[in-house]
């Protein structure tokens, strides 16, 4: 290899290199959000229980039935805050802003029927019930809106049961099977703690279950991402200096 050629060939390998460490990077710091997004739901809902006096697990059983989905790492089902549905299944996006924006295009696309959140708020049936989109999507405003209007079911109809059926439906058929999967959720989290349920977000966390605030989840992201790109630079070092050592010899 001629020296013109090896000039050339460093760049594309190091490039190549660099997109390599870079996909690494954009793979872990989105692992470590979406660690900490698998918790928000679940503890939110054991806080705002206590805070309005609900029974265990009523809140975080419903949540699961709202906006549960399958996790295949921690190998259980966990309620996700940024579930949005309108009509059909729910669809489940990577991030708060990405779910704000998908409510956006159904509105202006002409979609009334919005269901958003940990616990599913219908966006046309409450329309009063956040002052912004990101309210809405903020776990402990939708869970304390969801306890809120559940109370109010309770002393309306005379029983948490029946309360539960009409947060879903005034059908008395849908709202009974409703109920139905809501008690086997119930069940479910009576027999997986929440430690155990998070694994990911206890151990990102290991000194509170409660959610991180806004701040600490910042202040972690960037400790990451400096970690990673001293990671990077010695890895480019090394590198570099294996290439040095195969041209001098």
């Amino acid at each position: 290899m001629t020296l013109e050629k090896h000039n050339r060939y460093i760049p594309q390998a190091t490039t190549a290199t660099i997109g390599l460490v870079l996909s690494i990077l954009c793979g872990f710091l989105f692992t470590s959000s979406a660690y900490a997004d698998q918790g928000i739901c679940l503890n939110t809902t054991k806080q705002v229980a206590r805070q309005y006096s609900l029974p265990q697990y009523l809140l975080g059983s419903i949540a699961l039935t709202e906006s549960g989905r399958w996790d295949k790492s921690l190998k259980t089902k966990v309620a996700w805050p940024w579930t949005v549905t309108s009509g059909g299944k729910g669809e489940y996006f990577q991030n708060k802003n990405a779910a704000i924006a998908h409510v956006r295009k159904l509105k202006n696309a002409g979609v009334t029927n919005i269901d958003v959140g940990c616990m599913q708020i219908n966006l046309w049936y409450h329309p009063d019930a956040f002052a912004s989109l990101s309210d809405a999507f903020d776990p402990k405003t939708n869970v304390q809106y969801a306890a809120k209007f559940l109370s109010n079911l309770k002393s309306q109809w005379g029983s948490w049961r029946e309360a539960v059926r009409r947060y879903h439906s005034a059908d008395l058929s849908r709202g009974h099977a409703y109920e139905q999967r809501v008690t086997q959720n119930k069940s479910d989290l009576r027999t997986t703690s929440y430690a155990t349920m998070q694994p990911a977000h206890r151990a990102l966390n290991s000194k509170s279950h409660n959610r991180k605030t806004p701040e600490l989840v910042q202040a972690e992201r960037a400790k990451a991402k400096a970690e990673a790109a001293a990671w990077r630079k010695r890895k480019l070092a090394e590198y570099m200096a294996r290439k040095a050592a195969r041209n001098d010899g």
